[in-house]
């Protein structure tokens, strides 16, 4: 591949040799034009002088110059001719004073008539010599130009190499970073154009490092809540060896797939907020019906609601709403704000989902009656594995840190309040005007 230098240069001089053509023909054209005119007023002149400078027979001078010579007839009053050259074209008399272009013998001439002291005369020249004449005034124009072309080579490119010091500057400032050295580049001295590449490679820079950053704080984070039902694993297996008798064990094994469960739980809530978090791709955007979705997560929560005789249902006033957003993501983002609301919410309670529009825009609500979240700890809720103190529901506290990042990336909006009579919890998801489908 090319360097930008050699694509410089290459460009330059080809447009350089392309404008001095363009030029050579330019000047071949005046010099063609300003050859006829001079031309033409020689033919004039010379018609003019002849009667009065030609003797008796008439004898024209010979021109040695091939580009100086003219064809002359000339006749008397009576229109005998006194002096006829064979080789140009002789018009018919009587003939009108001026100029005029004809064809003679495949040849061009531009001939003047005129009757001046009492003579008939006509001066013809070819075309091709005045042709002639144009072309070696702009030959003797043109290579000059054409010498100009290496040194200007040489210009372009000492002058090009140096512009692009800079860029040369910043390739060997970026090759000496190393992972670990993400810090913003310097911008100063740096050329406009050179800015904006500098101010998107520092927006770069900031992203992968704040990238690594979440990357090393989700694994810390990971491991560290990791740990704790390991370890518990391994204890509860220990009890379950070292039972005395059949019950003992059947209760160590019954807290041991328990303690499984919620690391399995652990392991899929890591996974899906990974997959959420790390995406670098923004969701393909499909048609989708709220609605739907409602009702196949409902549907899919039905038996963990009823083993905890919780009412569990889509609200009776729910609309059918579409919008252009992720499938899958919505249904994880719901699946976890009803998991969530049937965990904390008591026997025998109640949890709906809400579908609906509000001011032209679509909103997903699940509302339960549970002990709610004080308002005081409502921020937090959305870090990752953070759980309110005094909370006895098992969980992994990833939840809604999915929901949050689901509704990111829809450019959706989160909200949180009291239910009725400042009991359990509402969270209503409020997505952007323009994802509504009309």
């Amino acid at each position: 591949m090319k360097t930008i230098r050699t694509r410089l240069l290459l460009g330059l001089m080809t447009g350089t040799l392309g404008c001095t053509l363009a030029a050579g023909m330019l000047l071949y054209m005046l010099a063609d034009h300003e050859a006829d005119e001079q031309s033409d007023q020689r033919l004039r002149q010379l018609a003019w002088s002849l009667p009065l400078q030609a003797p008796v027979p008439w004898r024209l001078p010979h021109e040695s110059d091939p580009d100086d010579q003219f064809d002359v007839q000339a006749w008397n009053a009576e229109q005998q001719p006194v002096h006829v050259s064979q080789r140009a074209p002789a018009l018919p008399l009587p003939q009108p004073q001026g100029y005029v272009t004809v064809g003679y013998h495949g040849e061009r001439w531009r001939v003047y008539a005129d009757v001046v002291a009492g003579y008939h005369l006509q001066v013809s020249q070819p075309i091709a010599i005045r042709q002639r004449v144009a072309a070696h005034m702009a030959l003797r124009i043109v290579p000059p130009l054409l010498l100009l072309l290496p040194a200007m080579a040489i210009l372009i490119w000492v002058v090009v190499g140096r512009a692009l010091q800079p860029l040369e500057r910043l390739t060997k400032a970026l090759r000496g970073r190393t992972p670990a050295a993400l810090q913003p580049l310097d911008d100063d001295g740096l050329a406009p154009e050179l800015l904006l590449i500098v101010a998107a490679l520092n927006g770069l820079l900031r992203k992968v490092a704040d990238a690594i950053t979440t990357q090393r704080n989700f694994v810390a984070d990971a491991a560290h809540e990791l740990r704790s039902p390991l370890t518990a694993l391994k204890l509860q297996l220990q009890l379950a060896e070292r039972a005395a008798d059949d019950a003992s064990r059947q209760t160590s094994f019954r807290k041991l797939h328990e303690r499984l469960d919620r690391a399995t739980h652990l392991v899929q809530q890591l996974m899906t907020l990974a997959r959420q978090e790390q995406s670098a791709v923004p969701p393909t955007c499909t048609d989708c019906d709220l609605l739907k979705i409602a009702g196949q997560v409902v549907a899919d929560h039905t038996i963990y609601a009823d083993s905890r005789r919780i009412d569990l249902g889509v609200s009776a006033d729910a609309q059918s709403v579409r919008v252009c957003a992720q499938m899958d993501g919505l249904a994880i983002m719901l699946s976890n704000l009803v998991d969530n609301a049937l965990r904390y919410t008591p026997l025998g309670g109640q949890v709906d989902v809400m579908v609906g529009q509000q001011q032209g825009r679509a909103y997903l609500r699940v509302c339960d009656n549970g002990p709610g979240v004080p308002e005081a700890g409502r921020e937090r809720l959305f870090d990752r594995f953070y759980r309110p103190d005094g909370n006895e529901v098992w969980g992994s506290g990833l939840g809604l840190s999915i929901v949050k990042s689901v509704a990111d990336a829809h450019q959706a909006t989160l909200s949180l309040h009291n239910g009725s009579g400042d009991r359990g919890l509402v969270v209503t998801v409020l997505f952007p005007q323009a994802a509504v489908i009309a």
